[in-house]
């Protein structure tokens, strides 16, 4: 599955960097803790690719697609119970507006998720992810500026499936964004 989610993300990037229509691609690792609940706790990390196109100098909107991986507990009862944890991967796709304040940034974004077992365990394999974040550009003026970012991110199957208990994870972000170098055309 690893590889061919990377050949998919290369293939991606390819595509984007030809459009006309992409401003940016930005390439950013998420990684954070869900809060304690008496399920157990989970861990979450994440590679996104993200292609955005400026609405104006200082909005922007973006597909993001991502690669997860989730340590949760192994069953609904939680470590408790001594199941231990497991790891899930994940593949996400979202839609994100961003707004710029100078150097700093806030964005929120949401887009379905679909996993390759029951995220939490016992509820649904398929879920919505939406995020809400701040950060900070730095090196804003550099050819490759690189982004800082504090997300919180919930993860829920919104009543799709009987149980719904959700994660809500708090997350560190760290990426770099390219511009897009096509010239424009005559």
């Amino acid at each position: 599955m690893r590889r061919s989610v990377l050949a998919v993300a290369f293939a991606l990037l390819a595509t984007a960097a030809r459009a006309q229509n992409i401003d940016r691609i930005s390439v950013y690792a998420t990684g954070g803790k869900s809060t304690t609940t008496w399920h157990g706790q989970a861990d979450l990390q994440a590679v996104n690719v993200e292609l955005a196109r400026a609405l104006s100098p200082r909005t922007e909107v973006a597909f993001v697609g991502a690669t997860m991986n989730l340590w949760q507990p192994r069953s609904w009862f939680g470590a408790e119970f001594g199941d231990g944890n497991e790891r899930v991967r994940a593949l996400s796709g979202s839609l994100l507006a961003r707004r710029a304040f100078g150097r700093f940034y806030l964005e929120g974004s949401t887009g379905p998720m679909w996993a390759e077992k029951r995220v939490p365990a016992s509820t649904s394999r398929f879920n919505f992810v939406s995020q809400a974040g701040a950060g900070i550009l730095l090196l804003r003026g550099a050819r490759v500026p690189l982004m800082l970012g504090y997300r919180f991110v919930h993860i829920s199957n919104g009543g799709y499936a009987p149980r719904n208990p959700g994660l809500n994870v708090f997350a560190l972000t760290l990426g770099a964004q390219f511009r897009n170098a096509t010239p424009p055309r005559r």
